[in-house]
């Protein structure tokens, strides 16, 4: 706590400083912002806006290869309902899928 409040102290002193010396209130602002935003920061821990909470529920035995099967899966899935004027490669896409979809469940059960 004291080196929270030493830093306070010296952002204080900064800030007074900053305020003697400017004769534009536009810099003042923007620095004012500055200290703001890196001290709500710290103050939250959240110091990568890339770290948010995750979506609903996590489960401790999901990998990044199921992530990268499940995307792989979407993506054959929407290939082969976007193929409309060709049957026959519309069957095609529709196996590949079919297969890929299997697969991906075994690896889930396997992982589980």
């Amino acid at each position: 706590m004291e080196d929270q409040e030493i830093n306070t102290d010296e952002i204080e002193e900064e800030l007074s400083n900053y305020v003697k010396e400017s004769t534009d209130i536009g810099h003042f602002a923007v620095k004012l912002e500055e200290v703001i935003q890196t001290t709500c920061k710290e103050i939250s821990g959240n110091k990568n806006p890339a770290n948010t909470k995750v979506k609903g529920k996590t489960v401790p035995w999901w990998t990044e290869t199921l992530n990268t099967m499940r995307k792989r899966i979407k993506a054959l899935r929407r290939r082969h309902e976007r193929t409309i004027d060709n049957e026959e490669l519309r069957e095609h896409r529709k196996t590949k899928y079919v297969k890929a979809k299997k697969e991906y469940k075994a690896a889930i059960k396997r992982e589980k």
